[in-house]
């Protein structure tokens, strides 16, 4: 069978991997290289769930597919850092006992901690927990070479039309936060989504943050992750990352800004949110004011709409028609097995 899959992220590159192995797999990426959308510009952390204190079906698909990731993509996986969770003392969404309770009811392993970079009368709780980040330079070599093993034909800088639809038996689209892009044909099948642009400052960090992943949970807050195999962190902040938002079925993005957008990390990008970050992360971390300012990656991110109680992240598999078939990406952890329901979808037709 002849398959197009559109969108050459983690997912996509997934999907045309399993299905890679019956089927004759094309993959339609509109840049210039794989990984570069959200993929390519996020935290790079493995989640186990320990986010989501208040998602518990995002915690049970994380938990349900981490074996299935580490599988397909061992090689890529990094397990030399130290991880850590902390619940702020004023603001959180989530308290210390909630916290534990919640961890202890989805056997999340945590062990109380001591950091010496964190500010400790900010936090009620610092826990020391079992999570993973993944090189990004890695994981795109190793998703080359099972794309290539499986003979996958890859088309880059190649925008897609509706036209695909008639060239190909089965259709794949896994095109994150361009997912209605496709589906034009079909307005009554588009969805609704929060779109958010995102900037992920990188930086040098002082020496007490060798080596470290601390999240300071659970609200409008922030945490920092080792950019894997540098000396290099990344920095989340929950208010302070997202420049623009809008709900509705495609992106609406200032002309401002088209040319920062999944373009990797850009040296003095012309629109930055930097100087919030470290201000705002003070109070958790006295020492980040000393921290260097190296770049910033910007890209889109699609979540649904309205979710801000639970701050849910699902993975969704959809059969459109007999043709077509929707990823919508949540957790990165989730790809192989959104991959295999894919497959599934194919095989029952």
């Amino acid at each position: 069978m002849r398959i197009a899959v559109v969108g050459g992220g983690i997912f996509g590159i997934t999907v045309s991997i399993i299905l890679g192995k019956n089927h004759q797999i094309e993959l339609f990426e509109r840049n210039n290289e794989l990984l570069q959308s959200a993929s390519g510009s996020n935290q790079y952390r493995i989640h186990r769930g320990y986010h989501y204190p208040r998602s518990p079906d995002t915690v049970k698909d994380i938990i349900r597919s981490e074996n299935s990731f580490k599988e397909t993509f061992s090689e890529a996986i990094v397990n030399q850092y130290d991880h850590y969770y902390c619940i702020a003392k004023k603001n959180s969404l989530t308290s210390a006992k909630q916290f534990v309770d919640f961890c202890a009811e989805y056997g999340l392993v945590i062990d109380k901690a001591e950091l010496d970079c964190v500010q400790k009368d900010s936090i009620d709780l610092c826990v020391q927990v079992k999570e993973s980040v993944y090189d990004p330079k890695k994981l795109k070599k190793i998703s080359l070479d099972k794309l290539n093993e499986c003979n996958v034909k890859i088309h880059l800088n190649t925008e897609v039309t509706d036209e695909i639809f008639e060239e190909f038996d089965r259709v794949v689209i896994c095109t994150y936060a361009n997912l209605n892009a496709l589906l034009t044909r079909f307005p009554e099948l588009q969805e609704e989504y929060q779109f958010e642009l995102c900037e992920k400052p990188v930086v040098k960090l002082p020496d007490s943050f060798h080596n470290k992943s601390i999240v300071i949970m659970d609200g409008p807050f922030m945490c920092i992750d080792p950019l894997a195999n540098t000396d290099l962190h990344l920095l989340c902040n929950v208010t302070h990352e997202i420049h623009q938002t809008n709900i509705g079925k495609i992106p609406e993005i200032d002309k401002q800004y088209l040319h920062l957008l999944d373009n990797g990390m850009i040296k003095n990008p012309t629109h930055t949110n930097y100087d919030k970050f470290i201000k705002s992360s003070l109070e958790f971390f006295p020492e980040i004011k000393n921290a260097k300012y190296v770049g910033s990656m910007f890209t889109i991110r699609a979540v649904p709409p309205r979710v801000e109680d639970t701050d849910e992240r699902p993975t969704l598999v959809k059969k459109i028609n007999e043709k077509i078939i929707t990823v919508f990406s949540g957790k990165i952890t989730t790809c192989a097995e959104a991959a295999e329901e894919v497959k599934k979808i194919i095989q029952k037709n």
